[in-house]
Formats: structure tokens, C-alpha cells, sequence
């Protein structure tokens, strides 16, 4: 039966349910236990019984991050089955207590199957020692209960066709799932008692089924309407609620950060990867750079040695060797030959452009003087002209 339950099974993950137990002396004694919700099935994670003096330790035995519910039994409620004493509710208190103010109690009821009701009724000031101790510790309660009553949902949806349930010291007598009679004994029963095939130890049989009603959905709880638990409950969504957003906040922004991450990592290498290649550009551009100068430099040089003239030197050559006349002998030909004025007013070498010089011996002057004019024919010679023509009267010979 506990396994059909499990898509009605509250979105709650795990609660702290306490029964806290009023003795005769009016020292409290706690019952407690955790229950989780582990695949959609309600399991006691945990249990135990702690003493007034141990009330601090409660905290190492449930979280306090954790809602707690919790009920309230034995010494200073009183339980009472009335029959139904018309459509007002606060008749039945007037019916228990005649001469008392309703505000000063906190009263829970409990319809029963034959229209009467069970009416517990609890000083105020009594609940507040409690709801004040428990909630100082951290806690945010979500529910309180009196007495055993909170077993009636459990009972009914598990279908308990037993007339009779001892739980701890609560001894109660049923009919038709409704309770007909209840006893709050001073001894306390320790066997476990079997729900629909699940053992429950019979002491936290009430804590466990204070939470069961509260973390099951669609089941009518049994619980009073206490404005101070309001506060608590109101807390613990305000906390849900903001650990909803700060949980998709903190999705967010760690989603971002690992975006940023990684485009941070992908930008990093292509940072470095341009910077590498920057480096190595400007390694080009400066060996470009030097040896763009050094091909100006160089130009220029042959641009004012007028070797990038048009001409075509070596035919030029050639076609002055070739036109000489048997009788002229050539001991020299200079190819932009050094001006020697020029060089030495500019204290450089200054090369004659566009200019052959040629040198020679000469044994018929008449020869020479017809060979100038040939030459001087030649479309791609602008002038020619003989310069220090001197005779050698050793040789019998000029020389130019």
C-alpha cells in the first residue's frame, strides 16, 4: 500500500518528526525521527528518544536545515469525544469548558464517522514553552498536532482493519477506521507494530505518522490552526523559494563562468597564436624593410651608373670591335667609363651613363678619321668624337 503512494509524495525530500511527550512531572521527553523520500517511497532514516536535560542535542539528530512537525502528548490536553452541537465549531469548547476564553487554548478537532467529535484542547502557554524551545534551536515548524490523532490518515489510507493500536504510551480503540476510545498510559509499549507490511518501532509510531500525513499529498491532516507556526511555515518557503533562485542563479553564473572559461581559453590561443604570428610578420617586415633599402640603395647606384638603361651594352660592344678597320688596332673599351673631372669636384666615382670610351693604335690616320664617320652613320650612336689623338713617332703610329 506504502509503495501506490509514491506519486503522492510531497516534493519534500526529508523531515524531522518529533513527538514531544509531556510527563506527569511536566518534563519533556522527545520521541524523533527523520524521514527521507528515497524513490518516491517514505523510509525513517533515523530515529531516537531524547530527555529534557539532552533537549540541546536535538540539533546533531536533525538537521536544522531540515522543517520539523511535531506533536504534542500526555500531561496538561485533554481529549474528548462530543457529539456534534450544530454547524459551530466553538460550541464544542463551550461544551468542555463552560467559563473559559477560547484564546487562551489551542484546540484541535477530529470529525469521527458518527458526526460526533474528538476535541483536544491544550493551554496556549503550554504550547508556546514548546514551539519556543524547538524553533530556537533553528528550526521551521510546519505543523504541531495533539496527541496520537495524526495516526487516523495513516490507518485510513493503509486500510488498518485492526479495532485496537498501541503506540508507545497511547492505547487507542477504533471503529470503522474512526477512534471510538483513547488512554494515555504511564507504561511504555516497545514492539513494533505492522503497516501495511512495513515495521515501525510502536514509540515513534506517532512521529512517524505526524510526518506521513504532512509529506503525503491529498490526505486531510490532523493539526491545529496555530498563528505562530504561520512564521515558520512562511520562513521555510521564503527559504525554498530562495534556494530555488539562488541555485538557477548560482546554474547561471557558473554556466557563464564556464562559457567565459572557455572562450577566455579559445581567445588565449588565438591571442597567442596572432602574437606569434605579429612576431614573425614583423620579422618579415623589417627584413623587407632592410631589404627594400639595400635593393634602393642599389638601384639607385645603377640607376646613376646607368646600368639600367635601356641599351644593350654587350651588342654595342660587339658592333664597334666588329666595324674597326684592319689597320686600327683597340687596347681598350670601357663600358661607362669614370668622368675624372667630375670625380674628382665631387670626390666620388662618377661614371660617364650612356657612354663608351674606347682606346687604340692607329696606323693610318685617314683610317681612323673614315671609321668615326661609319660609326657616327649607326642610328643608336649619338656622337662620336676623338679625343687626345697623339703620334708616336717610335712606332710610326697614332694612338687615341
Amino acid at each position: 500500500m506504502l509503495q501506490q503512494l509514491k506519486d503522492r509524495i510531497s516534493d519534500v525530500s526529508s523531515l524531522g518528526s518529533i513527538e514531544v511527550q509531556i510527563d506527569s512531572t511536566g518534563e519533556l521527553l522527545l520521541n524523533w525521527i527523520v524521514l527521507s523520500k528515497k524513490k518516491q517511497v517514505l523510509v525513517i532514516e533515523k530515529s531516537g528518544t531524547l530527555k529534557a536535560a539532552d533537549f540541546h542535542t536535538l540539533v546533531t539528530c536533525i538537521p536544522t536545515s531540515m522543517p520539523v512537525v511535531f506533536s504534542l502528548t500526555g500531561k496538561g490536553i485533554l481529549h474528548k469525544k462530543i457529539q456534534q452541537q450544530g454547524g459551530d465549531k466553538g460550541k464544542l469548547f463551550d461544551y468542555i469548558f463552560p467559563n473559559a476564553r477560547i484564546d487562551d487554548y489551542v484546540v484541535q478537532y477530529l470529525l469521527c464517522t458518527d458526526n460526533s467529535f474528538y476535541v483536544s484542547v491544550i493551554r496556549k502557554d503550554q504550547v508556546e514553552r514548546v514551539v519556543t524551545e524547538v524553533s530556537g534551536l533553528g528550526y521551521d515548524i510546519l505543523s504541531l498536532s495533539l496527541g496520537p490523532f495524526a495516526l487516523l490518515p495513516l490507518l485510513i489510507i493503509t486500510e488498518y482493519n485492526n479495532t485496537s493500536l498501541i503506540a508507545g504510551r497511547h492505547q487507542l480503540a477504533f471503529e470503522k477506521q474512526a477512534p471510538v476510545e483513547y488512554m494515555y498510559s504511564n507504561e511504555i509499549n516497545t514492539t513494533d507494530v505492522d503497516i501495511a507490511g512495513n515495521k515501525i518501532a510502536s514509540q515513534f509510531l506517532v512521529a512517524y505518522a505526524n510526518g506521513f500525513q504532512y509529506l503525503v499529498k491529498g490526505l486531510e491532516r490532523v493539526e491545529v490552526a496555530y498563528p505562530l507556526l504561520e512564521s515558520g511555515r512562511k520562513n521555510y518557503e521564503e527559504k525554498k523559494l530562495f534556494k530555488v533562485l539562488s541555485l538557477g542563479g548560482l546554474i547561471f553564473f557558473f554556466s557563464l563562468l564556464i562559457l567565459n572559461t572557455i572562450a577566455y581559453s579559445s581567445l588565449s590561443e588565438k591571442n597567442n597564436a596572432l602574437s606569434s604570428e605579429y612576431g614573425s610578420l614583423q620579422n618579415v617586415a623589417l627584413s623587407n624593410k632592410k631589404n627594400t633599402e639595400e635593393f634602393n640603395q642599389k638601384e639607385s647606384f645603377l640607376s646613376k651608373s646607368g646600368w639600367l638603361n635601356p641599351a644593350a651594352i654587350s651588342y654595342y660592344s660587339d658592333r664597334i670591335a666588329a666595324s674597326l678597320p684592319g689597320s686600327i688596332q683597340l687596347t681598350r673599351l670601357s663600358v661607362y667609363p669614370v668622368d675624372e673631372s667630375a670625380t674628382r669636384k665631387e670626390k666620388k666615382e662618377i661614371f660617364s651613363t650612356n657612354s663608351i670610351s674606347v682606346e687604340g693604335i692607329s696606323g693610318n690616320p685617314t683610317d681612323l678619321n673614315n671609321w668615326m664617320k661609319r660609326l657616327n652613320e649607326l642610328k643608336w650612336i649619338t656622337q662620336v668624337k676623338v679625343q687626345d689623338y697623339k703620334f708616336d713617332p717610335k712606332t710610326n703610329k697614332g694612338n687615341f
